[in-house]
């Protein structure tokens, strides 16, 4: 039986400091955060919403699991800095009333 030489392919690049699918400005972190949080899309409306075959989808998956406490904790601390900086709505109105005054 004759080897079968199969294309090397890496689906995920660094680029400036993020982890992207390689020749694409899609971000790992994008495409987990659509498919973990908020709605929780599934992997074929993550593959039409950003034009994905499946393999480009479960590389990112792969790279989510091989690296998943890095990311997970990337999340968490994005979550801390966002509820860090978050104002209360009656400080918002407070806030916008000063502004009309002045």
């Amino acid at each position: 039986m004759n080897g079968v030489d199969f294309p090397v392919i890496n689906h995920i690049e660094i680029r400036d400091g993020q982890a992207r699918l390689a020749g694409r400005n899609v971000k790992v972190k994008m495409i987990i955060s659509r498919l973990f949080d908020g709605t929780g899309a599934t992997i074929e409306q993550v593959m039409e919403q950003y034009n994905l075959s499946q393999s480009e989808v479960y590389a990112i998956l792969a790279y989510y699991y091989d690296h998943k406490a890095e990311i997970v904790r990337y999340f968490e601390e994005e979550d801390k800095a966002l509820h860090a900086e978050a104002v209360s709505a009656a400080e918002l109105k407070e806030r916008l009333k000063s502004q009309k005054k002045d």
